[in-house]
């Protein structure tokens, strides 16, 4: 009788899996079964998810709101200091052209032609002639004025003193 192959009930030729005869016993695992009161945890568990939520939601709403709060109250306080920036370039604006009316006043009231048609004609003056002219020589007079005033002992020491160092 020819010689049965051992292998043939497991394996097959070539590369296939191994054939799993009806015949073994696979040890399966058992399944634990725990008595638990599903239905009642399972609603405690999604009522406690469903106020996760809701509390996330809510203070997700409560960031937004404040950062859009935020936001508006920049944007007023952006706003009212552009206003001030306006209506101090707007009182700059009429300084200047003030400025500008007073120094062409100036210049015309510092004419010389218009000072001298003035003193002439309002006045009654005339221009001076060469015998009420007085030339004074400041040249060779070197003479200081002094002024008395009266001296303090104090005052004395102190100047003692500055004439010994200087």
């Amino acid at each position: 009788m020819p010689a049965r192959r051992i292998s043939s009930q497991y394996y097959q030729d070539g590369s296939a899996a191994r054939k799993i005869l009806p015949e073994e016993n696979i040890p399966r695992r058992r399944k634990t079964t725990v008595k638990r009161n599903t239905s009642r945890e399972n609603s405690i568990r999604r009522q406690k998810m469903q106020r996760k939520k809701n509390a996330a939601m809510v203070a997700f709403i409560l960031c937004g709101f404040s950062m859009a709060m935020i936001i508006t109250y920049r944007f007023g306080l952006i706003n009212e200091k552009n206003l001030e920036v306006q209506e101090l370039m707007n009182k700059l604006e009429i300084v200047s052209s003030e400025a500008v009316t007073s120094q062409i006043e100036v210049d015309q009231n510092t004419d010389l032609n218009a000072i001298e048609a003035y003193a002439k004609q309002q006045l009654g003056m005339k221009k001076a002639d060469s015998s009420q002219t007085v030339y004074v020589d400041t040249s060779q007079t070197t003479n200081k004025i002094q002024v008395n005033k009266e001296t303090t002992i104090i005052d004395k020491i102190i100047n003692y003193i500055k004439s010994i160092f200087w």
